[in-house]
């Protein structure tokens, strides 16, 4: 069975695909090769993600000057 994008989101946000067994990452693989948007949604995460881990990171520096 194809996966949907409603299972797609929910496995890939909440990190099931990670260690998954291989049909079900091979379905998940197959699902963002057919579906524009799921590939959309899986390159804005990635953005998001990088976005947050630099935010993270210039609020944390040592030399921040917080006026």
């Amino acid at each position: 069975a194809v996966m949907t994008c409603k299972e797609y989101v929910f496995k890939f946000t909440s990190g099931q695909l990670d260690g998954a067994p291989l049909d079900e990452r091979l379905q998940a693989k197959l699902h963002i090769a057919i579906c524009k948007y799921c590939r959309a949604f899986t390159r804005n995460d990635a953005k998001l993600d990088a976005m947050l881990a630099d935010y993270k990171a210039d609020l944390t520096r040592p030399d921040r000057n917080d006026v």
